[in-house]
């Protein structure tokens, strides 16, 4: 007998409502043995409708919870041949299966890629319909490998993007299928991931923003790295003392020249790194090093003694925002000089390539689901065998419906109890986590709370120079965290009025 001739095999959404319709979602913890129940049923239709699209946007886009509201999504195919009839095509006949998970960025889709112990992240594809064996170079022979890397190369491409991460996607029990009449396949889409990729995040260059995103940044800096005339400083000549309080707002009314200082130091040692050992922090330190501060003057009024800017801010600012002691006696100077606009330009220049700098030092390429925006799709894919001879053919279906990814916090699953003991059961609870503490803060603690509460740190050079492990019981800890939650959004509510939005209390009777 002649060989039964080829045909093509069709891989669809079990019975969607439209051509894209594959994600189902299910709150059971058997969710697939609650699925696999479902499509056994007469009135198996219906119980998958009533599973689809359970959370849309206002734009209609499906919304996936995460796993820990108990919500879990799964993507349903069915595997036809493409004759009269649609006959199911026998499981015997696959050879593989995947399923992949694409966002769509900017018109184009974007694969997540790995290699090895490599992350590359969201990258684009050249070829949807490419088989992912190749792109993981299953197989491949390594001359083809080398020409391809020399082509990369002469076209100023990529020469590593990994491989498309596939996923899982499996054929349901047989007594479900014999049930239905049909080959189904399913598979899990994961919707909760914390690798992010291992390249650097995209650099954000504060002197390459928009001209409206300029005018922001530099509005903010400090008035003491702008063109300005030469300003009397505060408290000139007055030792240093960190009980000024530079950063307390109330400050603004009694002294306001020495609240502007202070928000300049903090700005110079916190935003800025001035501090720092980046090229950044150095390049700003030597624009301050440049201007002369007079520290004294003779009975003739000359300036016999100065300090530069750039010394300043590395003496004065763990005193006055760090709130460290004045060891060496500092003092304030007695005037900041004129800033004339090219000495402003470097400045301003300088300090926002220390928040370039700051930015890269902070931010990490986001994870996987980490932009809230994005939108995303799954798509299986087969493998079936051919003839004697002839390799496997690949069979694709369309990409699902789009989706987003909802946070953490965003979800209609039921809250997690944590149970507290009884007030006459708390002897019983033992200590359960222990805390390793340095003799420095060992020594701080053992101290009086009162006037620490006061901001009255004093040195303990007698104490012993000994650290300590305490142990103490959770249940003890979440009790006293959750009276202090308590006072605290109770003060907040006053401003907020958050409590009936945050804060659900029910009544249950004690066991």
């Amino acid at each position: 007998m002649p060989p039964t001739p080829v045909h093509e095999v069709l891989l669809r959404p079990l019975c969607g409502s439209s051509g894209r319709d594959v994600i189902v979602t299910a709150s059971t913890q058997d969710f697939a043995g609650a699925i696999f129940e479902d499509l056994k049923a007469d009135n198996w239709q219906d119980r998958m409708v009533a599973m689809r699209r359970l959370r849309t946007d206002e734009r209609g886009r499906l919304e996936l919870n995460q796993p820990i509201h108990r919500r879990f999504h799964v993507a349903l195919f069915e595997a036809q041949c493409d004759q009269p009839g649609r006959p199911r095509l026998d499981p015997e006949k696959i050879t593989g299966m995947g399923l992949v998970l694409r966002r769509r960025q900017s018109g184009y889709w974007q694969s997540w890629n790995k290699t090895g112990k490599k992350i590359f992240g969201w990258q684009d594809i050249a070829d949807i319909e490419a088989d992912p064996a190749a792109s993981a170079g299953e197989g491949d022979h390594p001359a083809n490998a080398a020409i391809r890397k020399i082509i990369a190369q002469r076209k100023n491409l990529p020469t590593e993007s990994g491989s498309e991460q596939v996923l899982p996607l499996f054929s349901a029990p047989p007594e479900v299928c014999d049930a239905l009449g049909k080959t189904v396949l399913f598979g899990l889409i994961p919707v909760a991931s914390q690798e992010r990729s291992d390249d650097p995040a995209p650099m954000l260059d504060y002197a390459a923003l928009p001209e409206a995103d300029q005018d922001a940044i530099e509005g903010h800096l400090s008035v003491y790295l702008k063109e300005r005339s030469r300003r009397d400083l505060p408290k000139a000549g007055e030792e240093l003392r960190p009980d000024w309080n530079v950063l307390d707002s109330r400050l603004l009314a009694s002294d306001g020249a020495l609240h502007s200082l202070g928000l300049f130091l903090h700005q110079a040692m916190v935003e800025l790194d001035a501090l720092g050992t980046s090229a950044a922090s150095r390049a700003l330190m030597r624009e301050l090093a440049g201007i002369e501060l007079p520290v004294q003057r003779n009975s003739h009024g000359n300036v016999t003694a100065y300090i530069d800017a750039a010394s300043f801010v590395e003496e004065a600012a763990p005193i006055l925002v760090g709130q460290e002691r004045n060891r060496d006696g500092m003092v304030m100077p007695l005037e900041w000089p004129a800033i004339s606009a090219g000495k402003s330009a470097r400045l301003i220049a300088a300090a926002k390539d220390c928040l370039t700098q700051r930015h890269k030092d902070f931010v990490q390429a986001p994870t996987k689901f980490q932009i809230p925006d994005d939108l995303f799709a799954v798509r299986a894919f087969i493998r079936t065998e051919g003839h004697e001879g002839c390799p496997d053919r690949l069979t694709w279906s369309r990409h699902s419906e789009y989706f987003k990814v909802l946070p953490w916090w965003d979800g209609e699953g039921p809250g997690t109890a944590i149970s507290l003991p009884d007030m006459s059961q708390l002897k019983k609870a033992k200590p359960s986590v222990a805390f390793a503490m340095p003799p420095t803060i060992a020594n701080l603690l053992k101290g009086d709370m009162k006037a620490l509460g006061d901001g009255e740190v004093e040195d303990a050079p007698s104490s012993p120079n000994i650290g300590w492990l305490c142990s103490f019981s959770i249940p003890f800890i979440t009790i006293c965290a959750f009276i202090v939650l308590n006072i605290f959004l109770s003060l907040f509510n006053i401003i907020f009025n958050w409590l009936l939005f945050i804060k659900i209390c029910i009544p249950i009777p004690t066991k």
